[in-house]
């Protein structure tokens, strides 16, 4: 059943057109562009961007292509692997939750340098974006989280399709390449909040294309994701039907939600109930005497109340709570090495105290309450609970939330006159001519069409 599977992803993979793609789905695509592409840029900024940007011009690759935000040319390798760091090490990864985890840091970096090399148009780019991000979706449904310490598998065959489907390969082909990509590095929990983390979803970025490289050069494989899954998850976790469950016809891309701050995803639901809390009830961080953060297990991660490097204030919701109270948002500038001794900081991460719950078990990822108790000096107690953050499923962004998110993200990075340029661009990606792809990563690689 597994080797039908892959036909049928194949398939769809090879002739999906962007006719056949609903315009909600082909608006969101290009907000998860907009993101990664802003994440890509940050990333090249940071101390591990400025590490791998150094190793790849040691190794000296020809030329071929840009590297997203660092202002040089080298090898389609090279570019893949740097661009996947940038666009994890921002910590700004849009995921999958309540099922498995699928995110666009795996497709994206590796699919614009692809395409500046293959010379594609914005249509062509766009519909390899929703293939791959779609068949990623699907063979990732089946939630391992907690298993083996593992998330993420198969992590790469949906990243393969997209990019077989911009180097036209064949259905065969295409099959080849997503077996070729079916096992790999996973996603191990001990590298959280470690540049290895960053490197484990770069790898799939690599994989994915040179799988398809050798899938076009004749390599065979088993594309059996079936016995793959159930073979590592056990046969009652896997549900072989699922993943061709009305395809082409419900695009489970939409199950992604949408990361609004630089920091690990499973405090986002807390973030916006402070949020919320502060903006209703106009609380200021002096007021503040407490706020009790109610966890289950799995966020324990975040559980990190004197951070000392920059993957602990991306881990840890002293730190992140308390950039709320104090600045009502959490940019990059909060996750700075200069924030770890700032007394403003110390003392803010003070007031906040974690308490697991024990009974909160989750299955499927973030499906238990993510609730903020607040209480202020003059004895007032304020509480509010999300079960999803804002730009989860049930509360979608909107393509101008999206380039609002750009534009924060990208200011001091792009050119002020290019941010709206760059944002408008990546917003009408499918209309976008050769030329116009060519000016748009030259502004992207360069930070201007000069």
């Amino acid at each position: 059943m597994g080797i039908e599977i892959a036909k049928q992803l194949a398939e769809f993979s090879v002739k999906t057109k962007l006719a056949d793609i609903p315009p909600k789905t082909m608006e969101f695509i290009k907000g998860l562009a907009l993101k990664t592409v802003a994440g890509m840029l940050v990333g090249s900024t940071m101390p591990v961007g400025k590490r791998v940007n150094k190793a790849a011009k040691e190794r000296g690759h020809l030329p071929e292509v840009g590297v997203m935000g660092s202002g040089y040319k080298t090898s389609l390798w090279n570019a893949v692997l740097n661009n996947g760091l940038f666009a994890h090490g921002a910590e700004l990864e849009d995921d999958s939750f309540l099922r498995g985890t699928a995110w666009d840091i795996t497709t994206f970096p590796v699919y614009f340098p692809l395409a500046e090399k293959l010379g594609l148009s914005g249509q062509e780019l766009a519909e390899v974006c929703a293939v791959g991000l779609e068949v990623h979706s699907r063979t990732t449904l089946f939630y391992p989280q907690g298993y083996l310490g593992l998330s993420v598998i198969p992590g790469v065959m949906g990243p393969a399709a997209g990019v077989a489907r911009a180097m036209q390969l064949n259905e065969a082909e295409t099959i080849s390449a997503m077996g070729l990509a079916l096992s790999g590095v996973p996603v191990a929990y001990v590298s959280f909040g470690t540049d290895a983390h960053y490197y484990e979803t770069s790898l799939h970025c690599l994989q994915a294309l040179v799988a398809a490289e050798l899938a076009k050069e004749g390599l065979a494989s088993n594309p059996d994701i079936v016995t793959y899954m159930t073979h590592l998850l056990g046969q009652d976790r896997v549900v072989p039907e699922k993943f061709v469950e009305k395809l082409g016809k419900e695009w489970r891309v939409h199950d992604i939600w949408i990361k609004k701050y630089p920091c690990c995803f499973y405090m986002h639901r807390h973030l916006d109930a402070l949020l919320e809390l502060a903006q209703q009830e106009k609380i200021s961080c002096d007021q503040v005497e407490r706020i009790t953060v109610h966890i289950s297990k799995l966020e324990e991660v975040c559980n990190r109340p004197e951070p000392k490097s920059i993957g602990d204030l991306q881990f840890s919701f002293h730190h992140a709570l308390s950039a709320i109270l104090l600045d009502k948002d959490v940019n990059f500038n909060h996750v700075a090495l200069e924030r770890i001794d700032d007394p403003k900081f110390k003392e803010a991460r003070k007031k906040v105290e974690i308490l697991n719950h024990p009974e909160w078990v989750p299955k499927y990822g973030m499906d238990t309450p993510a609730r903020i108790d607040v209480q202020l000096k003059d004895g007032r107690v304020f509480s509010r609970e999300r079960m999803h953050s804002i730009g989860a499923p049930p509360e979608p962004l909107t393509m101008e939330q999206f380039k609002a998110l750009f534009a924060k993200f990208t200011q001091g990075i792009l050119p002020t006159e290019k941010i709206g340029w760059t944002a408008d661009a990546l917003g009408n990606l499918e209309k976008l001519t050769k030329k116009d792809m060519q000016e748009l990563n030259k502004v992207l690689v360069f930070g201007s069409t000069r």
